[in-house]
This record gives structure tokens, sequence and C-alpha cells, in this order.
């Protein structure tokens, strides 16, 4: 009799102690979530936007140089050598500058881009936190970083309504 007591007791022991130890895990598809946002949309539009101005401005500019180097060439048998050379190279310096400052442009608006996206992800995490807790949910992981989850573990649609929800007032400041 003590012997099937003392098993009994080590079944409901052993089985109370497996259940307390279950976590709720669920996943959640980032990338979706940050290109299907509100905020999101409007970020890829500005940035979006932006690097077409800077393109537009770099066609323009570049249209420009091209002219003078025509008019530079139909002047070549009218120029000294020396004043062909010398214009040659302030065309040249031109172009330099133009390079330089086209990738300085560039450089910025990613930069400014990253920045923006890192808050924005920042503001995402926090959403995230917060919809973890109020669930219960002890994990949420990146589906990208997963092989394969069941479609009800899957928190992606969830978490983007509440980030639409949640994050209105986000500002692009550059």
């Amino acid at each position: 009799m003590k012997k099937k007591t003392y098993f009994i007791i080590f079944i409901l022991f052993f089985f109370s102690s497996v259940n307390s130890y279950s976590q709720n895990i669920a996943y959640a598809n980032l990338d979706t979530i940050i290109k299907t946002s509100e905020v999101g949309k409007k970020i890829i539009a500005y940035f979006s936007d932006e690097n077409k101005k800077i393109v537009e401005t770099i066609k323009k500019e570049e249209t420009k140089l091209r002219e003078k180097e025509k008019k530079l060439i139909s002047k070549k048998n009218l120029l000294t050598a020396d004043d062909y050379l010398n214009e040659t190279n302030i065309l040249k310096k031109e172009i330099q500058e133009f390079n330089n400052k086209n990738q300085d442009l560039l450089k910025r608006l990613n930069s400014d881009k990253e920045r923006v996206s890192k808050a924005f992800l920042i503001e995402i995490n926090k959403v995230i936190k917060e919809y973890a807790e109020k669930n219960q949910i002890d994990m949420i992981l990146s589906s990208n970083q997963m092989l394969i989850g069941k479609s009800n573990l899957d928190l992606t649609n969830n978490i983007l309504e509440n980030v639409n929800n949640n994050i209105r007032n986000f500002k692009i400041t550059k």
C-alpha cells in the first residue's frame, strides 16, 4: 500500500512539475510588420521620395556637366594646348566635386533611413513586449529565424494591428 501511495505522489509531482515548466511561445514576421504597418509604409514612401529627389538632382547636374564637356571638346581646336588642358583640369575637378557631393547625399540619406528605422523598430519592440505581457506569452520569435511552426502560433497580424493602433505619432526627422 505504501508503494502505491509513493508512486501516485511521484506521478502527481512529476506531471505538475512538467506543466510548470511549459512555456507559451509564439512567432511573428517582423519584416511584414515593418513593411505593411501604416507608419512603416510612410517611412518607406518618405525615403523613396527623398531618393527620387536626389536622383533627379544628380541627373540634372550630370546633364550640365556633359554639356560643358561637349562644349570643351568642340572648342579643342580653337584653344591653345595649355588653355585646353587648363579647362580640362577645371572640368575634372567639377566632376570630382559632383561625385563627392552625390556620395555624401546618398550616405546621409542612408544614415537617416537607418536611424529612423532603428527608432521605429524600438517602438515596435515596445508594442511586442506589451502584447506578450498582456497575453502571457513567454517568448515571441522572429519567423525569419524559424524553420517551421504551427500557423496558430503566428502573431504577425495581431501584432501588426497593435502596431497600427499604438504607433500613430511617429515623426520622421532628418
